[in-house]
């Protein structure tokens, strides 16, 4: 699934969409195949999330926050955490979107 996910959210990105609608997408794809996993199997979403949402983080932005911020470059280092903002919760809202389709 993380495989899946992960190469939905780079053939958007290939295809011109934003980092964040992209993140979206694959997070919602990750929640929906979450939920019809613990309705047909009993396995915790939890189980079925955490991997392919961890794999989606985008450490680079992170890092060259850190290192911008390091070097003094304000404007770029606060770019960079922007767009890791956005990324991040863009996970958690494609997640919490698949969860409105849970019925527990």
């Amino acid at each position: 699934m993380a495989l899946a996910a992960n190469g939905l959210r780079l053939v958007l990105i290939d295809m011109g969409m934003m980092l964040a609608p992209a993140a979206y997408l694959a997070a919602l794809a990750i929640g929906l195949v979450a939920v019809a996993v613990d309705q047909r199997f009993d396995v915790p979403r939890m189980t079925m999330t955490v991997a392919p949402i961890v794999i989606m983080i985008p450490g680079i932005y992170a890092f060259e926050m850190i290192v911008l911020f390091n070097r003094g470059q304000l404007l770029d280092a606060l770019q960079a955490s922007v767009s890791f903002g956005f990324v991040i919760g863009a996970l958690a809202m494609g997640l919490a979107t698949a969860r409105f389709f849970s019925p527990r």
